[in-house]
C-alpha cells in the first residue's frame, strides 16, 4: 500500500515539476545565451554579460528603444518582458556573471584574462547603478521594488569584486 502512494505521488509531482519548469523565465535571450557559449575566455564571456545586463536597463529605462540592424543581427532583438521580469533578469544576470567569474578563479587563481574581466564586469556595474537607481521613482508597485533594491545591491556587490592573492 506505501509503495503505491509513493508511485502515484511521483506521479502528480512529475507533471506539475515539469509544468513549472516550462514557465521559467530565462534571465539570457536566446541569441545572447548563443554568445555565451561561444566565449570560452572569462574576460570575453563577461563581455557579453554586461552588456546583456546593459540591454535590460535600456527597455527599461526606453520601453520603445530600438538597436541598429547590426546589433539586432549579433544579439538578436531586444529583450521582452514586464518591468519585474526585466529587472530580475538583470540580477540573474549579475549572478551568473560572478558565478562564472568565482568558477575561473577556483579552476585557476592565476588565469591571465582574469584580472581583465573583474575589471570590466566591476565597471559594468558600477556604469549601471546610476541606471538603476534611476529607475526607483518609476516604480509604484511592491515586487517590482524589492526586486529592484535587489538588483542594485547585486550591482553594488560586483562593484566590489576582488581577487584574492595567496
Amino acid at each position: 500500500m506505501i509503495r503505491l502512494l509513493l508511485l502515484l505521488a511521483a506521479c502528480v509531482a512529475i507533471p506539475v515539476s515539469s509544468e513549472v519548469r516550462a514557465q521559467q523565465r530565462d534571465h539570457l535571450t536566446e541569441e545572447e545565451a548563443d554568445l555565451i557559449r561561444e566565449m570560452q575566455e572569462i574576460d570575453l564571456r563577461t563581455d557579453i554579460f554586461v552588456r546583456a545586463a546593459e540591454r535590460r536597463l535600456l527597455v527599461l529605462s526606453n520601453p520603445g528603444a530600438k538597436q541598429t540592424k547590426k546589433e539586432e543581427e549579433k544579439w538578436g532583438p531586444l529583450p521582452k518582458g514586464t518591468r519585474l521580469e526585466l529587472i530580475q533578469d538583470y540580477k540573474a544576470i549579475l549572478e551568473e556573471a560572478m558565478e562564472k567569474l568565482d568558477d575561473a578563479y577556483e579552476r585557476d587563481k592565476k588565469m591571465p584574462a582574469l584580472p581583465k574581466a573583474l575589471s570590466k564586469f566591476k565597471e559594468g556595474a558600477a556604469h549601471q547603478l546610476p541606471q538603476l537607481r534611476a529607475l526607483a521613482p518609476q516604480l509604484t508597485d511592491k515586487k517590482e521594488q524589492r526586486a529592484l533594491a535587489e538588483a542594485i545591491e547585486e550591482a553594488e556587490t560586483a562593484t566590489k569584486g576582488e581577487i584574492k592573492t595567496q
